[in-house]
């Protein structure tokens, strides 16, 4: 299993109990256990590969938690991405890219959403922002693998990076 360091702040059941009568669900308890044991965190170095013909894999930077600071609050980042993602999708990480993986609140499901295909233009939403990664979140933490910068990339090349705005606004408040 993937090593994650824990969050700094101590997990708040009454705050997390809060959260759920805001959400009017309760989540599922194998997300709930991880938060009391980690109330987010950074986990090693990883990989999670996709089937999905667009995106092949992705590395988790950080899980969000409970009282955490901004950029690392489950409650925060459910505000900020509320109108964005899908309903009924909870943001519970960061991946590198500032996209984000989410928990749907109904049927337990973990997915991932690019925020590259947000808009595919100025006015028409992609149909489906969202790519299954796992059934639940315990079947999610099993399919995060270490991953090795040493391993041969073959022709991979990184031609371009872009960044959020809103996240990047995201990163500087946390600053001050």
């Amino acid at each position: 299993m993937l090593e994650i360091k824990p969050s700094n702040v101590e997990f708040n059941e009454k705050e997390f109990d809060n959260f759920q009568k805001e959400l009017g669900v309760s989540l599922p308890k194998d997300y709930k256990n991880f938060l009391e044991m980690n109330n987010g965190g950074t986990p090693k170095l990883n990989i999670v590969k996709l089937q999905s013909e667009e995106i092949r894999s992705f590395s988790i930077t950080d899980f969000f938690g409970i009282g955490n600071a901004k950029i690392f609050d489950l409650k925060y980042q459910f505000e900020i991405y509320k109108e964005r993602v899908p309903n009924g999708n909870l943001p519970i990480c960061r991946v590198e890219g500032g996209s984000i993986v989410c928990l749907n609140i109904h049927n337990e499901s973990i997915n991932f959403w690019d925020h590259d295909t947000e808009l595919i233009d100025e006015n028409i939403y992609s149909a489906n922002p969202l790519i299954k990664v796992a059934s639940s979140f315990t079947d999610f933490l099993n399919v995060i693998k270490p991953y090795d910068h040493d391993e041969d990339l073959g022709d991979y090349k990184v031609e371009g990076v872009w960044i959020d705005p809103d996240f990047l606004k995201e990163i500087n408040d946390d600053k001050d």
